[in-house]
């Protein structure tokens, strides 16, 4: 069993590139975690971490949080993505659906 933190659909600029973007509040949780977290991305077992990245996307300056992993460049843009963490707190689990 396992807590669902979000679902998103991953982006076509984080595609292929290690990182998945998740929200503020995702990105508090999964921090409080030890690091480097144990993920899985579609049954594929792999270390990632959480970053942040400034961005200018709005006028305000703000930040953007991905969750890094080499197992993440198997993601394809357009897919939903749903992140959850285990019922012991230790695995962050990335699931992914048909492309839209």
């Amino acid at each position: 069993m396992s807590e669902v933190l979000e679902t998103r659909v991953v982006s076509r600029k984080t595609a292929r590139d290690g990182k998945h973007e998740i929200s503020g509040a995702t990105a508090v949780r999964l921090r409080a975690l030890p690091s480097p977290l144990s993920v899985m991305v579609d049954g594929v077992s792999d270390r990632a971490t959480v970053a942040s990245m400034p961005c200018t996307c709005r006028p305000e300056a703000h930040e953007h949080w991905f969750i890094e992993s080499d197992a993440l460049r198997s993601l394809e843009a357009g897919r939903e993505a749903t992140t959850s963490i285990s019922v012991d707190g230790r695995t962050i689990d990335i699931r992914t659906t048909a492309g839209r």
